[in-house]
């Protein structure tokens, strides 16, 4: 659903950002590359203790924040075909 999502909305101005919560790089290198996740990685290398998830309250994943264009979050926790639902909603206010 994330990568539809992204093929419909991306020139729209849907973007991702991916906070990675592994501890070894090149396991994330190479499954961002089977799975073709084109979207940028945060990756600290401290896996559940990264600092973007203590910051965000991250405690499973997969995680969602939908961010407005005002920065706002106004989403959390979207998925499967309700993420392009909301991704829609938001790019048409």
């Amino acid at each position: 659903n994330v990568k539809e999502t992204l093929a419909q909305y991306g020139e729209k101005g849907f973007a991702i950002i991916g906070v990675s919560l592994d501890s070894d790089k090149q396991k994330l290198l190479d499954f961002v590359r089977k799975e073709n996740m084109t979207w940028p990685q945060y990756f600290d290398g401290k896996g559940w203790q990264c600092e973007l998830g203590q910051r965000y309250g991250i405690m499973s994943i997969p995680a969602t924040f939908l961010v407005d264009g005002k920065g706002v979050v106004r989403y959390l926790g979207v998925r499967g075909k309700a993420l392009g639902e909301k991704v829609a909603e938001l790019l048409a206010e």
